[in-house]
């Protein structure tokens, strides 16, 4: 996939990725397809989740967005605009429902193994330090008996 943006962090890079995989899954949609110039309904309804997801949980500014599908900012704010109203049709609203709560679900376990991934370094640098302090302790204690012995 490689969405190129230059402005987004790795995190952030991986998060825009994941969106894009998940309006694939759902609608069935390449990336390619998406990216193309169509305006055949099912193209645009994918374009259109894609921006508004990106918009609404990545807050992404127009500007990014556009980047990721090769649009301008006009186009995203005129994608955003008609969110609203194809949120009263079912299939669409079924369709964003769908890749809303499939991207959610997935950053959330992503997350949760990247904080899991954290806790664990935290754990190993604590042993580190707390064997580092225990000989430290050890070569206090003797230079204390020594200086106790001389005085």
């Amino acid at each position: 996939m490689g969405v190129a943006s230059e402005e987004l962090n790795e995190q952030l890079q991986g998060d825009v990725e994941q969106v894009i995989e998940s309006v694939q899954i759902i609608t069935g949609i390449t990336y390619t397809q998406i990216l193309s110039t169509k305006r055949s309904r099912h193209l645009v309804d994918a374009r259109k989740i894609l921006v508004n997801v990106m918009r609404k949980h990545l807050r992404l500014t127009c500007y990014q967005v556009g980047k990721v599908i090769d649009k301008d900012h006009s186009s995203v704010i005129y994608y955003e605009k008609q969110h609203p109203i194809h949120m009263g049709e079912t299939e669409y609203r079924r369709l964003y429902s769908a890749v809303s709560g499939t991207f959610l679900i997935s950053k959330s376990v992503r997350d949760e193994e990247r904080l899991q991934d954290q806790f664990r370094n935290l754990q190993r640098r604590t042993r580190v330090l707390l064997n580092a302090l225990e000989g430290q302790g050890e070569s206090l204690n003797m230079g204390m008996r020594e200086v106790k012995n001389s005085v």
